[in-house]
């Protein structure tokens, strides 16, 4: 998912929201800009609540974000791309597979890769969804990068404990700030973002920006009247996980 769907998930999971909060809620994407693998990065909430369960509260609000967002424990991406329910995996790729075709034709890559890369269409369609009833939450996002004393305050708390990255993690916030966008969204900025990520991952010159645009909008049309039952049903999932780690 993306990073408003995770802030909004943590505030519907918490009942509260602050900078901390906010932070924990995206730090599993941020911090594979130090070169800590997904599936790693994803299982951080297991690693910290040890250190942090009696620390103060914004070390515990911060991994309690951390374990809203992961895969283990099982947090929001779990059920979004490893699996729900009945489906054969996540919510997010069951909501994909009408795009697939449509998918591999915009982005100009080879069918196999279709599933994987369409389910990232539904996810833009929920951030868009996400943007468009809580816009307050993109103003949220970059106030809590402009808290320079938290920052250093979780950068040296989490430092000594991921001692053996390859880069501090000072660079992991400083980076992914570059990446907070101020103007208004819309389909058109999440395509266009979304080429300069297919582009640096996978080294595709250019994708069909006016179709991608449509996906997103059809991404978002295709889990609009049942999304907060989704959320809903992953909230109670979770809530005991969080109430035994007390």
């Amino acid at each position: 998912m993306y990073p408003l769907t995770h802030i909004y998930f943590a505030r519907k999971v918490m009942g509260f929201l602050d900078d901390a909060l906010l932070l924990g809620s995206i730090f599993p994407d941020m911090v594979t800009l130090c070169d800590i693998p997904w599936e790693e990065s994803h299982r951080l909430g297991l690693i910290l609540w040890p250190h942090f369960k009696k620390a103060a509260p914004p070390l515990v609000h911060f991994t309690q974000g951390i374990i809203t967002h992961g895969i283990e424990p099982r947090g929001l991406d779990y059920y979004s791309d490893e699996q729900y329910g009945s489906y054969e995996k996540g919510y997010c790729f069951e909501k994909a597979k009408p795009l697939i075709e449509q998918v591999v034709e915009a982005l100009r890559i080879p069918p196999e890769n279709g599933w994987w890369k369409a389910h990232n269409f539904i996810e833009m369609g929920i951030e868009l969804h996400i943007y468009e009833r809580f816009p307050e939450l993109q103003g949220k996002l970059f106030q809590a990068f402009q808290q320079q004393s938290l920052i250093d305050l979780l950068v040296s708390s989490l430092s000594p404990i991921l001692v053996e990255r390859n880069r501090p993690l000072n660079h992991c916030f400083s980076v992914f700030k570059q990446y907070i966008e101020k103007e208004e969204m819309d389909a058109t900025l999440l395509a266009i973002r979304y080429e300069r990520q297919i582009n640096h991952r996978h080294n595709i010159e250019s994708i069909d920006i006016a179709h991608c645009r449509d996906l997103i909008v059809k991404g978002q049309r295709l889990i609009e009247t049942e999304l907060e039952d989704f959320f809903e049903d992953v909230k109670i999932k979770i809530k005991p996980i969080l109430e035994q780690m007390q």
